[in-house]
C-alpha cells in the first residue's frame, strides 16, 4: 500500500492528535512496544519504515490504549479497516504488535 502525499500528511496529523488525546508520549509507546523512541517517531512520521505493517502496528497500539481508557480517537483516514482485509499486510504481525 502506497500513500499519496495528502494521505501521508493526514496520517502524520492523525498519529500526533491521537497520541495527544490518549496522553501517550513516544517514550511510553516505545517502552510498551519494546523499541526506541526514535523508532516510534519515525513511524509516526512515516520515515524509515522497516516493514509495511509498522504504521498499522502503531495504529493498533493506539486503538488498544483508547479502548482501555475509553477515549474516542480521531479516525485514521488512510489506515482504516481491518488489516486482515488487506492481502499485502501480515495481519499476525499487526495483531501481535511486532515492530522489530
Amino acid at each position: 500500500m502506497s500513500l499519496n502525499v495528502d494521505q501521508k500528511a493526514a496520517t502524520r496529523r492523525e498519529f500526533v492528535r491521537n497520541f495527544e488525546l490518549l496522553g501517550i508520549t513516544p517514550v511510553k509507546a516505545a517502552a510498551d512496544l519494546g523499541v526506541s523512541e526514535s523508532r516510534i517517531k519515525d513511524i509516526m512520521n512515516l520515515r524509515k519504515v522497516r516493514h509495511l505493517e509498522d504504521a498499522w502496528v502503531l495504529r493498533r497500539y493506539l486503538m488498544v490504549q483508547a479502548a482501555q481508557q475509553g477515549v474516542e480517537m480521531v479516525p485514521f483516514t488512510a489506515l482504516r479497516g481491518n488489516p486482515e482485509d488487506y492481502w499485502f499486510l501480515d495481519a499476525d504481525r499487526v495483531n501481535a504488535m511486532m515492530l522489530d
